[in-house]
């Protein structure tokens, strides 16, 4: 049987004041749906709100994060005092250097409806990105992404320190960020 090579790994993140954190794996998924299934935002990811389709984010996520030499990820849950908040994406980390790929990665987040704007979210975004930096020493860039009428977001993303970057990609439907180490 041939092993498959892993080009990332991914630390647990510790205990930050009232928050934990778990990886997303198959024996948890169904918390992930559990967090979204009744969520009707546009800008909360459709798979999230479906068991099976949480459970093939899931099962893609364990597949290929770890072993893509191109687009590595994980994605973490995160509990408020112990209950399920919500979801933090860490994704497209390279071995590529073309273009500093391998100096580069994308976040993403989303929080359970009856949690937002509620200061969680950019709570729990802090201690990720710091997270990302301490355990990534090689990332110098982190990109985000919104949907251009996620307001909240848009917004949640410039608290944190991103600035909107309008000179790399340009979108019809979204706006992107970057924050440089």
């Amino acid at each position: 049987m041939q092993t498959v090579k892993q080009y990332f790994t991914f630390p647990e993140i510790d205990l930050a004041g009232e928050f934990s954190f778990e990886k997303l794996s198959a024996e948890n998924f169904p918390q992930l749906y559990l967090l979204f299934e009744n969520d009707d935002s546009p800008f909360t990811e459709e798979c999230f709100k479906k068991y099976d389709g949480a459970k093939k984010y899931t099962e893609s996520l364990e597949k290929y994060g770890r072993t893509s030499p191109k687009h590595g990820s994980q994605d973490w849950l995160f509990k408020w005092n112990g209950k399920y908040a919500g979801v933090l994406h860490l994704y497209d980390l390279s071995l590529e250097t073309f273009g500093e790929n391998n100096k580069r990665c994308w976040i993403s987040f989303a929080i359970t409806p009856a949690l937002r704007r509620k200061g969680f979210t950019q709570k729990a975004l802090s201690y990720f990105l710091q997270y990302t930096w301490n355990n990534y020493p090689e990332i110098k860039y982190i990109h985000s992404m919104t949907l251009k009428g996620n307001i909240a977001a848009q917004n949640l993303l410039s608290a944190a320190g991103f600035d909107k970057d309008e000179e790399e990609r340009h979108s019809k439907m979204h706006y992107f960020y970057l924050l440089k180490k």
